[in-house]
């Protein structure tokens, strides 16, 4: 899972991983495609004026390797899409069936009461600060990670580095600009034959970034649990991170956190499916910010992992 609103997204994350490593000249190859709804319009008597209210697609693709000594090499970059897209419709329809008014403090207005399908990506603080953007495509940053196994059995843990390499436009909001760096910890303790709970922490340092009012550094965090089966397993996690710039609006400058439902699926040997449903706050109209808070207001993402 990583929080797909714009100002997340261009900066270093640590997606949760198993912390166990391939075998030397072991390759897992990993395809991702995400699709993120994003609504966001509070009210501007919280400070600085912000709206967000677009779609996001992106497409992940990531390669790892064993290298021996518990050791593995990892390298993964993407390409983005933002327009106005065709999903506000459908959430809508899912918020009224769920009983969610979809007029709560992250957009007063109510959903039903903004025109569909606009594309538009703004903030501006009292010093005249801010983004205004529209849609566009194009590559975004290239990571690199280098992870070292720990612990196994019942606790397994991991250690890993990574460097974020600046290759997309800074000026459509497809990279910060800057390198950042991270390390990060990702544990696993199974709790009975069927069940394990997961996790990973990661501090990060952002380098000199493009994007006006961006951190110098932020920490990340995750926690979860995975019901697995013969083939299959159902997945729940909550996703925290330290905001990465600063809008001036009291609440949409809120910790992000995102829920996820997932699940996962051998379809042989060597490959898996799997697919996973985000939720920002929306659900609980932000009354439980641990359980999820700024982000998306849906993200349906789907991925397909082949190793060798």
């Amino acid at each position: 899972m990583e929080n797909q609103r714009p100002y997340q997204a261009v900066f270093l994350h640590f997606p949760a991983q198993n912390p166990e490593v391939l075998s030397r000249n072991q390759s897992r190859y990993g395809v991702q495609f995400d699709v993120a709804n994003d609504l966001l319009i509070p009210d501007a008597s919280n400070g600085a004026r912000v709206r967000e209210d677009f779609e996001t697609g992106r497409v992940k693709i990531e390669l790892r390797r064993g290298v021996g000594k518990n050791l593995e090499l990892g390298a993964s970059t993407q390409y983005f899409v933002r327009d106005g897209g065709s999903l506000d419709g459908p959430i809508s329809f899912y918020h009224h069936l769920l009983g969610i008014r979809g007029d709560g403090p992250d957009n007063p207005q109510g959903r039903d009461n903004i025109a569909r399908n606009q594309d538009r990506l703004f903030f501006q603080d009292a010093n005249g600060n801010g983004i205004d953007v529209g849609g566009a495509n194009g590559i975004g940053d290239t990571t690199f990670s280098l992870k070292r196994q720990l612990t196994a059995g019942d606790f397994a843990s991991a250690l890993r580095v990574a460097l974020k390499i600046p290759t997309g436009s800074s000026g459509k909001i497809f990279s910060s600009g800057g390198f950042d760096a991270g390390l990060g910890l990702d544990a696993r303790y199974a709790l009975a034959p069927n069940l394990s709970l997961f996790g990973n922490l990661a501090a990060l340092d952002y380098g000199d970034s493009d994007l006006p009012n961006a951190k110098k550094s932020g920490a990340q965090g995750g926690l979860g649990l995975e019901y697995k089966g013969r083939r299959a397993s159902v997945v729940a996690q909550i996703d925290a991170q330290s905001r990465t710039i600063t809008t001036s609006n009291a609440f949409a400058d809120r910790t992000p956190v995102l829920a996820s439902v997932g699940y996962k699926r051998d379809i042989g040997d060597s490959k898996r499916l799997w697919a996973s449903f985000s939720e920002n706050g929306d659900y609980h109209n932000f009354k439980a910010p641990f359980f999820g808070n700024i982000g998306p207001d849906f993200t349906l993402s789907l991925g397909l992992e082949v190793q060798r």
